[in-house]
């Protein structure tokens, strides 16, 4: 039952940093008497700040970026497609499976576990993250300039220690590879692609990333699903 409760309280906090940083909080439209719904309000804690405890959840900078962002690359998939996989001597890089999170459009929180992502510094040395995500609800979430979100990817090492960060995106570029045999047996979609049956399209999403947080002690759980 302890498991169980850590890993509900670490779904709450993902669920709460996610939506926050999409920035898709709705008004409450509940009527209620102006002096109660007054001294509620002043009473009501900022759900941000308040998720956890601050030193729990730490905004990363300096340093501590630059490390988080090396224990990111090196846990990063190398995004080959299937004609890339099938070379001679070709060899997989041992990666994290991560959690992309984003709002669906009735407000709840979209949770997909995804292996094809990938942290970058891009030449004019701005650090990017790239996912590729087969079409579905994460993916029309997300498939769009601005279009916020997180990654959630726990046991990155970093100095030595594994450690839980989230990733904030905002999409900065969509790329669309749209389902068709020719593009299929060419070896084009990613090599862990599984959207054939339905003939999916494959989304390349290349992300700014807004902050990196370590959340390693305010979320205790791995992967969610």
């Amino acid at each position: 039952m302890k498991f169980a409760g850590n890993a509900l309280r670490g779904m709450i906090l993902i669920c709460a940093v996610c939506a926050l940083a999409a920035c898709s909080s709705d008004a409450d439209d509940v009527q209620a008497d102006s002096s109660a719904s007054k001294k509620a309000q002043s009473a009501a804690p900022d759900a941000y700040s308040s998720a956890t405890e601050a030193p729990s959840k730490i905004t990363l900078t300096g340093d501590d970026l630059k490390a988080a962002a090396a224990g990111l690359k090196a846990a990063s998939s190398d995004l080959a497609d299937l004609a890339t996989s099938q070379k001679a001597g070709y060899a997989e890089p041992k990666s994290l499976p991560a959690n992309v999170m984003s709002v669906n459009p009735d407000g709840s929180i979209g949770v997909s576990t995804i292996t094809q992502w990938q942290y970058v510094t891009a030449a004019d040395g701005t650090d990017r993250l790239i996912l590729q995500l087969t079409y579905g609800q994460n993916a029309q979430n997300l498939a769009a300039q601005g279009r916020t979100g997180s990654l959630y990817v726990p046991g990155v090492e970093i100095g030595g220690k594994k450690a839980n960060l989230l990733v904030h995106l905002r999409v900065a570029k969509v790329d669309e590879l749209k389902y068709s045999d020719a593009v299929f047996n060419a070896g084009r979609f990613n090599h862990w692609y599984s959207g054939k049956a339905g003939q999916k399209s494959q989304f390349t999403l290349t992300c700014d990333i807004p902050t990196v947080e370590n959340v390693t002690e305010s979320v205790k759980l791995g992967i969610v699903f």
